[in-house]
């Protein structure tokens, strides 16, 4: 149907309604007069609209028209489902590619100013494999962030409310700078039995500075985090409705609140993944893979660096990964390289160095064993081991003689020193003089097969002439 014959019968439509539904008694345009035909004498009925007077004839084509145009929009819809149908799904793929699109343009700026930082580097080989390792390493191996990390000390059930819970995180952090997880976590809990309606906004409010001092005072720096506690909470009650700013933005500004806290605070409490919350043991154990060389930058410039390579899906779970490693392995002093597992792969290991020494030790002690005239095998029936007490250590050093007791040498009588003198039998009691120094005797008076000794006796005199 062309658009002209659609319009002349939507017009149509329009004044057949408008003559159906007019009433004399309602609609004051309508009026039924009697027109007297002298001829005829009939009775024509006129109906009076907005476009005009109307008799019954042209009021009976107006509504047969009506159906028509009618049915001419019900088949125009029938045959228009499937191209809505297409127009909806068309539109819901636009709604869902605008989506995707603003969700990319997002991250690409989040890319774009990491690359701007000045701490951006390039992505470390093997760094998967590495915390791979890590984080099988944590699973088996527990440490006190697993059960006193910050996350884990505030409330939570049906009868506290959300945001109850999330400034019992802020507060935790912000006890944590500077202080161990088991001095944080009494503090904390402490706080939640001590303060009178639990650690809330009003609670800390209510509680005196003194007093609030008094119940932290195992933290490092509880003066100043006692102030910082009060501070916090009347500006959360007074900007922010009694709850904690949503944003890093709004944490950093926020008294003893840094980075590391605010990016923490927002993935545990808010449940947002906007950053890497870097502790020193993040900064370390980082620096010491050789993923960041930020180790004079600080903790900042280590998350700024991480974040220019490492997938976001990481960024949650490499503190708690990392931290819990410190804690228990990776130690700021007198790290256990020898049982890390990933010792291999880590340019700071210790355990590299000292091998690569042992090595190198035993490389010259082989060389030094080697003979001029190349190696001399010599097979014996025994072999006899000396051993030295403290005693014959001290009489040995007390001889004028510089050289070693290992080394043979003969004395003026042509015995040996292992074997000629009593004196030295009495230095050394595991070797006993015998009366009788002969071969053919010792065999006879051991049972040892003289054939076999003689034979041995002239293989070894061969070799000394």
């Amino acid at each position: 149907m062309s658009t002209r014959s659609s319009t002349r019968l939507r017009d149509v439509r329009i004044k057949a309604e408008q003559a159906e539904s007019s009433d004399s008694s309602k609609n004051p345009l309508k009026r039924k007069s009697a027109v007297s035909n002298p001829s005829t004498r009939q009775t024509r009925t006129i109906v009076k609209t907005e476009d005009g007077d109307l008799d019954e004839s042209s009021l009976a084509r107006l509504k047969i028209e009506a159906d028509e145009y009618r049915q001419a929009l019900e088949e125009e819809d029938n045959e228009a489902t499937p191209s809505k149908k297409r127009t909806t799904a068309r539109a819901k793929n636009s709604a869902a590619t605008a989506a995707t699109d603003r969700v990319k343009k997002e991250a690409s700026d989040d890319k774009e100013a990491v690359k701007k930082s000045k701490f951006a580097t390039k992505e470390p080989l093997g760094w998967k494999v590495t915390l791979d390792r890590l984080r099988e390493f944590r699973l088996h191996n527990p440490a006190p962030v697993d059960t006193m990390g910050c996350e884990r000390l505030a409330e939570v059930g049906d009868h506290i409310p959300p945001e109850v819970s999330r400034f019992q995180t802020l507060m935790a952090l912000v006890l944590s700078s500077q202080t161990k997880d088991t001095v944080t976590s009494v503090a904390v809990r402490r706080l939640q039995k001590e303060l009178k309606g639990g650690l809330t906004i009003q609670g800390v409010l209510d509680v005196p500075s003194e007093e609030l001092n008094t119940i932290i005072g195992a933290v490092g720096f509880h003066n100043k985090k006692t102030i910082f506690m009060k501070q916090v909470a009347e500006i959360c009650r007074r900007d922010y409705n009694g709850d904690i700013p949503d944003t890093p933005e709004g944490l950093i500004a926020l008294p003893g609140v840094g980075p590391k806290m605010a990016y923490l605070t927002l993935q545990c409490a808010w449940n947002k993944n906007l950053g890497i919350g870097v502790d020193t043991h993040v900064h370390r154990i980082s620096n010491r893979l050789g993923w960041v060389k930020t180790e004079k930058d600080g903790p900042e410039g280590t998350r700024e660096a991480l974040q220019s390579w490492l997938p976001k899906e990481h960024w949650r779970e490499i503190n708690h990964i990392m931290v819990g490693f410190g804690q228990v392995l990776c130690l700021p002093r007198g790290p256990m390289c020898g049982v890390c597992p990933v010792q291999e792969r880590c340019p700071s290991s210790t355990v590299k160095t000292k091998r690569s020494k042992k090595e190198a030790l035993k490389e010259e002690i082989q060389e030094e064993r080697v003979e001029p005239f190349g190696e001399v095998e010599i097979h014996s029936p025994t072999v006899v081991k000396l051993e030295h007490d403290d005693d014959n250590v001290d009489k040995e050093n007390d001889k004028s003689d510089p050289e070693p007791i290992i080394k043979e040498e003969q004395d003026e009588a042509g015995t040996s020193r292992f074997f000629g003198s009593a004196e030295d039998s009495e230095e050394h009691p595991q070797i006993k003089k015998e009366d009788d120094g002969s071969i053919v005797d010792l065999a006879a008076k051991h049972g040892m097969d003289k054939t076999n000794l003689d034979k041995e006796a002239a293989d070894i005199e061969d070799l000394v002439t």
